[in-house]
């Protein structure tokens, strides 16, 4: 049980940053714990920063979120969509999938020494650590006929 002392400040953070009505928010951003929402801040931020490394102006932290979203979140999330990992991991949130399978992209580029598309790196991620396709399938069928 949740202590009410408990502080939560990346947690916090992110809830002042992201407005509940900003579009991912509606497709149930959930992350499990203080360590995730603090990886995504560090992402949103790292991605202001490389931004503003490339521009002769400074972007606001909306700014930085807005970009973040449209050009870091929406391509994982969708590849994450495509390959069908909401099937293969049925517990867990896509805010999760999406720390997972970007960690996963990190390791996959270490490892082969080149680049790898946010596509690849969702499959990659299932075959590893997924289910296997024929739970892939009952979990599909399950999702169908609920």
């Amino acid at each position: 049980m949740n202590n009410p002392k408990e502080t939560h400040p990346a947690r916090d953070r992110f809830e002042k940053l992201v407005p509940q009505s900003y579009e991912f928010m509606d497709h149930g951003f959930r992350l499990a714990n203080e360590a995730e929402y603090a990886q995504v801040l560090q992402g949103i931020e790292a991605h202001k920063y490389l931004t503003n490394e490339k521009i002769p102006f400074e972007i606001t932290m909306d700014e930085a979120l807005f970009s973040w979203y449209e050009n870091v979140y929406r391509p994982i999330d969708r590849a994450i969509e495509e390959a069908g990992l909401m099937y293969d991991f049925p517990e867990a949130t896509r805010a999760q999938l999406f720390l997972w399978v970007t960690n996963h992209w990190h390791f996959l580029k270490l490892e082969s020494g080149r680049e790898v598309s946010a596509e690849e790196a969702a499959y990659s991620y299932g075959n590893r650590f997924g289910s296997g396709v024929f739970h892939r399938f009952l979990n599909r069928v399950k999702q169908l006929v609920a």
